[in-house]
């Protein structure tokens, strides 16, 4: 696999000097767009390395920044899109392969749209795992998902010409969940490779309540979430069981969240901004 056929895209938002340095040293190998969502801009070059560098100067959302960087390249030309947060870390040939990766799990689903890795729990290293449904074993490299996050994973051109670009509307939550259940309304799949793993962190901290795992978001977050809820909940494509469960949980959360989580009172104020604006 070429280097020059897989485009890196890179959403950053207020980077560390760790974030900064680790995508300079992405942007030696390999070409993409990094969109930089931040008031002031890193640098003041158009490119970081091999890299086009945008600064939106004001937080955009995570859909657009990416659609800005996935536009981009499909003038520029190229066969792969590989996405990053701006704290993803990775070996150096991670890119490579995942598209590999991709490559071939596609030999056995000629119709995949989106593949991405194992994601494991920054902190213990295990892995997540939905409590929703349980993952079949298709093949030794495919495993079939309703949904993938973007972070670390691998998406055609062909697919985002079949699919389109995500939807900017959602701004941050369900951004990438939305895009493979469009994905799979259009005939195509999506899944994970139990090869590659990408460390990850999900929300600001955990709990655990009984045998379940709660994530803790940072409070805006909360105001997506739920808008975004009420939102998808109108559109056929979306899994039932999907709206069920969350709907559930949701609702859950409502109850226990300002009584029983630390800074929940919070979180459960945006849940209402969220509600209002999602009706």
């Amino acid at each position: 696999m070429m280097n020059n056929d897989i485009s890196i895209i890179i959403v950053l938002y207020n980077p560390s000097e760790d974030d900064i340095c680790n995508v300079r040293n992405v942007a030696k190998h390999y070409r993409g767009v990094i969109v930089d969502n931040s008031e002031k801009p890193i640098t003041s070059d158009r490119k970081i390395e091999r890299m086009y560098y945008i600064c939106n100067k004001a937080n955009k959302g995570i859909a657009e920044a990416q659609n800005t960087g996935i536009r981009i390249m499909m003038q520029k030309g190229t066969d792969y899109f590989v996405f990053f947060d701006q704290d993803s870390r990775t070996e150096e040939d991670y890119p490579s392969r995942i598209v590999e990766a991709f490559i071939k799990a596609r030999t056995e689903h000629l119709n995949l749209a989106m593949l991405g890795p194992t994601v494991k729990r920054k902190n213990n290293g295990k892995e997540y795992k939905s409590a929703i449904h349980k993952d079949k074993y298709v093949s030794e490299n495919f495993i079939p998902r309703r949904d993938v996050i973007s972070s670390g994973c691998c998406i055609s051109a062909d697919a985002i010409r079949t699919v389109g670009i995500y939807d900017d509307r959602l701004f941050i939550d369900y951004v990438d969940y939305e895009w493979c259940w469009r994905a799979e309304s259009k005939g195509l799949v999506c899944g994970i490779t139990p090869n590659i793993s990408i460390v990850h962190k999900v929300g600001q901290r955990e709990i655990k309540i009984g045998r379940q795992i709660v994530i803790i978001s940072k409070p805006f977050r909360y105001f997506y979430q739920y808008r975004n809820y009420l939102w998808l909940l109108r559109r056929k494509y979306v899994p039932l069981q999907w709206k069920i469960a969350i709907g559930i949980k949701f609702s859950m959360r409502l109850i226990y969240f300002p009584l029983f989580i630390k800074g929940g009172y919070e979180c459960w104020k945006n849940m209402i901004k969220g509600i209002l604006k999602g009706i």
